[in-house]
């Protein structure tokens, strides 16, 4: 008898320990006004991937889209709570009650269209609360000058730096400052993503959503393109904007190495078929405005630069007691129509000196120039000459010269 007793006992708590775990959260009974009782277990689990925000998400401004994790409670006279999943077509499907589009509809007006939805189909007097509980993904077209093209998978919360991340960055030639984003419904918007860089401007570092697309355009070398050169990282061909000063240049586009010397950089321009080499003072660099085929050399700190008509100018170290025919030789040598006897040694005091035996010090500029018979007939060949002076001299004897 008391075994029979102690059993009943243990089979009694059993019940009710089963009653009370299907109360609990993540054990669903509901009803509908049928009588139709439906049972059934859902859990509501966070997603492993824990997507890094910068803010919170504005529920006004949040569009809804399929992939997104939503939460929906239902308060009436049981609790009820669904994890959610935006279907592919866009859709909630809420067991028991129904399917009710939210796709293109902010957090909010969702949520006023699902507790409407749900008061009109199942619980007329229910409180309803609907919360986004992850973020979707999905993927984004991106052409152009970038370094890796195709599509990248992205977030709602995905701004255009962090696309390009993926893309591994602007190619050097992008014009960065005239990105275009064709919206899903044909809407192009032209992005300076140069705004963003200098001044913080998160309107030209914008977020995306499904069928978006980026298009990144190439520059023209000939009418957009400079040289950097020297104590930077990333050196070669870049692109500039129209009417950019030099300081925006270096602030926005420039890594420069820890021995860079700023109180060291020159700007070689063309001029009337001449190369013109300008050191610019620190002090001048929003000043001076950069034009297309300029060359920037920005010297290691109290290093020597080397300039002019060499095979690969460009900054290097300081050797005590070398001469000018020494770093001459650290650049390649002179080229075919460079002159290193009459190359020019500009001191960091002001002073010049001229020839390759010079002995160059510490901050030096050394610039090597063209040779007289390359300023007199340029890259003409001898037998080009011979035969010029030869149609002369005929042309002359035939005119009874």
């Amino acid at each position: 008898m008391r075994t029979f007793k102690y059993i009943f006992s243990i089979t009694l708590l059993f019940m009710l320990g089963s009653e009370g775990l299907a109360q609990s959260f993540g054990n669903i009974k509901s009803k509908t006004e049928k009588g139709l009782q439906i049972e059934e277990k859902s859990e509501v689990r966070l997603s492993e991937n824990v997507l890094p925000l910068e803010m919170t998400i504005n529920p006004d401004s949040y569009i809804l889209g399929p992939g997104d994790e939503l939460g929906l409670n239902i308060l009436t006279s049981e609790n009820f709570t669904f994890p959610l999943r935006v279907t592919p077509t866009g859709d909630l499907f809420i067991p028991a009650v129904g399917i009710v589009h939210v796709e293109g509809l902010s957090l909010n007006l969702a949520a006023s269209n699902v507790e409407k939805f749900i008061h009109a189909n199942a619980y007329p007097n229910a409180q309803v609360n609907l919360v986004l509980l992850n973020v979707r993904y999905f993927k984004i077209q991106i052409s152009g000058a970038v370094n890796s093209t195709g599509f990248v998978i992205a977030t709602p919360a995905d701004r255009l730096n962090e696309v390009i991340e993926k893309c591994e960055g602007f190619h050097q030639l992008a014009r960065e400052f005239s990105v275009e984003i064709i919206r899903s419904n044909g809407e192009k918007v032209r992005i300076n993503y140069l705004k963003y860089l200098r001044e913080g401007d998160l309107e030209h570092n914008p977020t995306f959503q499904e069928g978006d697309k980026i298009f990144v355009p190439f520059g023209d070398m000939k009418t957009e393109g400079i040289v950097l050169r020297g104590a930077v990282e990333g050196t070669g061909y870049d692109i500039i904007e129209p009417n950019e000063m030099l300081g925006s240049f270096l602030q926005r586009s420039v890594v420069f190495n820890k021995n860079a010397d700023l109180e060291s950089i020159m700007i070689t321009r063309t001029e009337k078929g001449k190369n013109i080499f300008v050191s610019i003072d620190p002090g001048n660099l929003f000043s001076t405005e950069l034009h297309a085929g300029e060359t920037i050399d920005i010297q290691w700190e109290k290093g020597v630069m080397i300039n002019g008509f060499v095979l690969a100018p460009g900054g290097f170290e300081f050797f005590p007691g070398y001469t000018a025919a020494d770093y001459i030789s650290m650049a390649g040598g002179n080229s075919i129509n460079g002159n290193p006897n009459r190359c020019t040694v500009q001191h960091r005091d002001g002073s010049e000196e001229r020839g390759s035996s010079v002995l160059v010090r510490r901050g030096d500029v050394i610039i090597v120039p063209r040779t007289a018979k390359d300023y007199i007939i340029g890259d003409l060949s001898v037998l080009q000459i011979v035969v010029s002076l030869m149609t002369i001299y005929l042309t002359f004897l035939a005119t009874g010269g």
